[in-house]
């Protein structure tokens, strides 16, 4: 495995165990140091978009400290029916 996906697993498993995710899905991808994206999960239901980056930066410095800004870039927080809107507008 190569170090840039060696980071993004990292990312994608530390979001996963310390938010408590589920059905989690990610599009992440490395650029220089820092791993952004969006994470995708039902979890977000009912949040809105300040906890969402709120519970995320949390996780992130729980897991890695102060080294968190170095590794972590900007993330996109959606529900799995946010995420797939633009596939139900092809079915109509």
């Amino acid at each position: 495995m190569s170090k840039v996906q060696d980071a993004v697993t990292e990312i994608q498993s530390a979001l996963t165990r310390r938010l408590n995710l589920q059905d989690p899905r990610f599009a992440l991808e490395s650029v220089g140091s820092k791993v952004s994206g969006s994470i995708i999960s039902s979890t977000f239901r009912g949040m809105a978009d300040s906890e969402r980056q709120r519970r995320i930066w949390d996780a992130l410095d729980q897991e890695y400290g102060a080294e968190s800004v170095h590794r972590a870039g900007t993330f996109l927080a959606f529900t799995p029916d946010e995420w797939d809107l633009d596939d139900d507008s092809d079915t109509k």
